[in-house]
Parts: structure tokens; C-alpha cells; sequence
């Protein structure tokens, strides 16, 4: 069976939303206390910075945007990995999914 490539921008689209409702579901609360001697505060700021950066960048032509803010929220998603793991839980699996999201706009951009 052959890949239906034309909905491969459609499907780009979606992840970057799924990216976006994802952080959002996770920090903004975190986000909103604004906290600023909580830890977790600043973690949610650059996990909802990152994210609006990998939306926004999918409107540009260039790929330097969409890359970079992938690239940060890789780190990140593989810091919170590292740190929630407790064996193979639905956390760790939720984190493991947000990094492969990042990991496949840090190699492909806006393709």
C-alpha cells in the first residue's frame, strides 16, 4: 500500500496543534499561578514559548523557526522524561511522544 503523501501537510498541521493543546493542557495552570520562585513556572514558560514558536513557524517559508523551537522542546521533553521515569508509565509515554513530535520538525522543518 502506497503513502497518501497529500496529506502530508494536513498532518503537519495537526501535530503542531496536538503540540500546542498538549502544553497547554500540562502548564497553563502552572503558567497562570505565575509563581516566579516555583520552578515549574519558568518549565511551563519555555515549554508555552517553544510551542507558540513551532506553531508560528509553520506561516514562514523558512525553516529556522519551526527547527529551533523543535529542537528546545526535544530537550525538554527528554529533561521531563528523565525526570517522571518509574518504568514504562503513561507519563514517560506521553513525554516520549512530545520528543518524537519535536524530534520529526527538528529533521524535517516545514516539509
Amino acid at each position: 500500500m502506497n503513502p497518501w503523501k497529500s496529506l502530508t501537510g494536513l498532518a503537519s498541521w495537526i501535530m503542531r496543534i496536538a503540540v500546542m493543546l498538549m502544553i497547554f493542557a500540562w502548564f497553563f495552570q502552572s503558567f497562570m499561578n505565575f509563581n516566579l520562585n516555583n520552578p515549574h513556572f519558568y518549565m511551563a514558560s519555555a515549554f508555552i514559548v517553544l510551542g507558540i514558536m513551532l506553531f508560528a513557524g509553520g506561516f514562514l517559508s523558512k525553516h529556522t523557526l519551526t527547527v529551533i523551537s523543535a529542537l528546545g522542546l526535544l530537550f525538554l521533553s527528554a529533561l521531563q522524561a528523565y525526570w517522571s521515569f518509574n518504568g514504562i508509565t503513561g507519563v514517560f509515554a506521553q513525554w516520549l511522544l512530545m520528543g518524537s513530535v519535536s524530534l520529526y520538525f527538528v529533521t524535517n522543518g516545514n516539509r
